[in-house]
């Protein structure tokens, strides 16, 4: 098992750099069909802020953090924060990174997120009402 940093997964989905692209891309087909890739959720969230400071659309982050989710071979640190925090997003208006801290505090028995951040806070506040 191997696990890999985020910039892997930046480099093969953006094909922003050719060699780096090509050589994420030949590794995370590699490491998959072999059943040994660990994606952390850590490096997911670094994924979709990068995926949000590159204009991406939340429904274009959407699939790509669930082509990952669904990918054969690999293993998703937190999986099902991850896939609870995605529907929150997908169906929300605040960063992915908001559901990730609320969908964890909820499986650790946190029922309330304090934020100074305006949409995060109105999304809790309807959630509670």
């Amino acid at each position: 098992m191997i696990g890999i940093d985020t910039n892997i997964l930046v480099r093969a989905f953006l094909e922003d750099d050719e060699n780096q692209a090509q050589e994420a891309q030949s590794f995370l087909a590699k490491a998959a069909k072999n059943n040994s890739l660990f994606i952390s959720s850590y490096a997911i969230l670094e994924f979709a802020w990068v995926l949000k400071v590159k204009n991406y659309t939340r429904k274009e982050i959407y699939e790509a953090i669930i082509s990952l989710t669904d990918s054969t071979g690999v293993i998703i640190g937190q999986k099902d924060v991850v896939l609870e925090a995605l529907a929150k997003y997908i169906a929300g208006k605040a960063d992915f990174g908001d559901y990730m801290i609320w969908t964890d505090g909820e499986k650790n028995k946190s029922r309330k997120v304090k934020t100074f951040d305006v949409i995060f806070q109105k999304e809790l506040q309807e959630q509670n009402a």
